[in-house]
């Protein structure tokens, strides 16, 4: 009787290679969404859901925004302006404003003396910034309220050095899509 012939067939080694290029790729992302995400916390204000960017005309119902004041949303096709108001403009343009890069420092009006004293405060925090609105609210829950797009920091007692840590996180950031 003859030998059969039973060779030990070496198993199949096998490729690594896509298996540690798969985990490479997902480690890579999640660190980059990790740290967005670390840095978008550490950012001044609040951050709120984008109500995208879409221009309406004048005559359009007033949009349901998320937040008081408005931070994203449907808006004219035009600015507001830079500046101090006495009267608010419509939040529709101010939105407009915040696309552009603006930052829009809102107060809750009082007294004609506490109105000016609010303003002048506002005022000398942000001096030296080119794209900001200074407005009247009186909606507000708060004295005081900084907004750019998708970003709002409400509060009762004036902080010069939170208007401008606001205010250099967001001035000149443009947001059109």
């Amino acid at each position: 009787m003859g030998k059969k012939n039973r060779s030990k067939r070496q198993p199949k080694k096998r490729d690594w290679t896509a298996w540690y290029v798969t985990v490479g790729v997902v480690v890579v992302l999640g660190g980059i969404v990790g740290f967005n995400l670390y840095r978008d916390a550490q950012l001044p204000g609040e951050r709120f859901r984008s109500l995208g960017n879409v221009h309406i005309g004048e005559r359009a119902a007033t949009p349901n925004y998320n937040t008081n004041p408005p931070t994203s949303g449907p808006h004219y096709p035009y600015l507001a302006g830079w500046g101090v108001f006495d009267e608010a403009p419509a939040d529709e343009a101010l939105v407009h404003n915040m696309e552009d890069g603006g930052v829009v420092l809102w107060y809750k009006p009082g007294s004609t003396e506490e109105n000016e004293l609010r303003i002048r405060q506002l005022e000398d925090a942000s001096r030296g910034y080119r794209r900001i609105t200074i407005v009247p609210r009186d909606s507000l829950d708060t004295t005081y309220a900084l907004t750019a797009w998708q970003r709002l920091d409400a509060f009762d007692t004036f902080d010069a050095e939170r208007v401008r840590t606001f205010v250099d996180a967001y001035e000149g950031i443009d947001h059109h899509r």
